[in-house]
C-alpha cells in the first residue's frame, strides 16, 4: 500500500522569519499548539510529559540546517564515503547501523515534529483547502521534466526529499510532511517552464490544473508544500491562514479539490 500525497500553498516567508526562530529558541508555538484543542485529536501525550518534550523538540531543532529540513548528524551519516581501506561490506554495515542507532535515538521526538509541525504550518502558513491532488504516482506519471534541467531539480522537490531530511521517512512512520518548495525556487520553475511538459494527451487536464495551482502560489508570492497520508480529517477544520479565494468549480479544476 502506498502513501497519499497532496500540494499545498504555503508562506515561505512567514515560515522561515517567525516560525522557524521559534521552534529553534523559545518554543512559544509549541506550547500553544500542544495544549490545542487540534492537538489532542492527533497527539496522544500526558500534560506532565509535555514541557519536557517541548525542550527535547527545541534542543534537537537546533541541529537542523538553514532551511530546517536536514539534520547534521543524519546527513553526514547518510552522505559519509567509504575509506580507501574500508571493506563495501563494512562501510554499508556500519552506515545502517548508525542510521539505525539514530533512529532509535531521535524516532520518538522526530514523530512529535512531523505531527506538531504539520499542525503549526497549516494554522499560521499554508491553506489545507484547496490542494492539489499528487497521489501515489498521479503526478509524477503526469507532470514530466526535461532531464537535468533547472525544472527537473526543484519538480523533485514536489515528491521527494535530501539524504538528511526527517520527513517523510521511517522515522516519521511515512506521515506528515515530504517537502517545501519556496516561492523563490518557484519563479525559478516559471522561468524554465519550457522544460515541463505533460505526459500525453490523456494527462492534459491534470498538467494544466497543476499549472494553474503553481501561478496562483506565484501570484499570491506564495511557495508549496507537499505532505502524506496527513490527518485529513484534523486538518481541514483549521481555518486557513492564507487569504485565498479560489473557486475550484468556476476555474474548472478536477484535481484541485477541498477535502471534506
Amino acid at each position: 500500500m502506498g502513501s497519499w500525497n497532496t500540494l499545498h500553498h504555503f508562506d515561505d516567508r512567514k515560515f522561515y522569519s517567525e516560525i522557524v526562530p521559534d521552534l529553534k529558541n523559545d518554543g512559544q508555538l509549541l506550547h500553544k499548539y500542544f495544549n490545542s484543542k487540534f492537538a489532542k485529536r492527533i497527539l496522544y501525550r500526558c500534560e506532565d510529559t509535555i514541557d519536557k518534550e517541548i525542550a527535547e523538540i527545541i534542543k534537537f531543532s537546533r541541529f537542523l540546517d538553514k532551511d530546517f529540513k536536514l539534520h547534521e548528524t543524519l546527513y553526514e551519516i547518510m552522505t559519509r564515503e567509504k575509506n580507501i581501506n574500508e571493506s563495501y561490506t563494512d562501510f554499508i554495515e556500519k552506515r545502517f547501523q548508525d542510521e539505525r542507532d539514530f533512529e532509535n535515538a531521535n524516532g520518538e521526538i522526530i514523530e512529535s515534529i512531523n505531527s506538531l509541525l504539520t499542525l503549526i504550518i497549516f494554522s499560521e502558513c499554508a491553506a489545507f483547502n484547496p490542494h492539489l491532488i499528487l497521489g501515489r504516482t498521479i503526478f509524477t506519471g503526469c507532470v514530466m521534466a526535461t532531464p537535468n534541467s533547472t525544472a527537473e531539480e526543484i519538480m523533485d522537490n514536489f515528491t521527494n526529499n535530501e539524504l538528511g531530511s526527517i520527513f517523510y521517512s521511517s522515522y516519521s512512520n511515512c506521515s506528515g510532511l515530504i517537502n517545501w518548495v519556496t516561492n523563490e525556487d518557484l519563479q525559478l520553475l516559471w522561468l524554465d517552464k519550457e522544460n515541463i511538459y505533460s505526459a500525453d494527451a490523456e494527462t492534459d487536464n491534470y498538467f494544466s490544473d497543476f499549472c494553474t495551482f503553481i501561478e496562483i502560489a506565484l501570484e499570491n508570492n506564495l511557495g508549496v508544500i507537499s505532505g502524506t497520508n496527513m490527518n485529513e480529517s484534523t486538518l481541514k477544520l483549521i481555518p486557513s491562514p492564507l487569504n485565498l479565494k479560489i473557486d475550484v468549480k468556476e476555474l474548472g479544476m478536477k484535481y484541485v479539490i477541498n477535502y471534506d
